[in-house]
């Protein structure tokens, strides 16, 4: 699906494109690109979903949905979101790209760092005396968002009447 606004102003206008992506045997994926055109000449393109979203906002539910499969799943979902929720020795923790990653409010992002995680399992060990890793409950909560994101991703491709484009 293509969109612009081309026919504002020839010379300066926006392109968008949105498409379920099937590169050889891998699963589909959806892709927001777009470029900008400014007195003739591309000034940028790719994944601008800033420029996409300020000139088409209701293309939000597609942007949410970029580089992930087409059930919806992100992009090495869960491994992405370990290092977001702050279970490496890279990063501490970031909520802002923890909740966009998996499509969950900030406040859920909070709660599913590796502090929090590591309190509850304390929690969960005192009152029942099993021993419950933070990584399970992170994996947990991940798995049971599949569901939503397949729903998520149904929903977009009806929406948009997306179509795989293989290459």
């Amino acid at each position: 699906m293509k969109l612009t606004t081309k026919n504002q102003d020839p010379k300066n206008y926006i392109e968008a494109e949105f498409i379920l992506h099937k590169i050889g045997q891998q699963k589909p994926y959806f892709s927001l690109t777009g470029r900008v055109v400014e007195n003739g000449r591309e000034s940028v393109g790719g994944s601008i979903h800033k420029e996409i979203l300020e000139a088409f906002p209701q293309l939000e539910d597609a942007a949410a949905l970029h580089l992930s499969d087409m059930d919806g799943k992100p992009m090495h979902s869960f491994e992405n979101g370990k290092y977001w929720a702050g279970f490496t020795k890279w990063e501490n923790g970031n909520t802002k790209n923890l909740s966009q990653l998996w499509r969950i409010s900030e406040k859920s992002a909070e709660r599913l760092q590796y502090n929090a995680l590591n309190d509850q399992a304390q929690e969960i060990e005192v009152d029942t005396g099993e021993i419950v890793l933070e990584e399970t409950l992170l994996k947990e909560f991940h798995d049971r968002q599949l569901r939503r994101w397949k729903q998520e991703a149904d929903n977009v491709i009806k929406k948009y009447t997306l179509e795989i484009i293989a290459y």
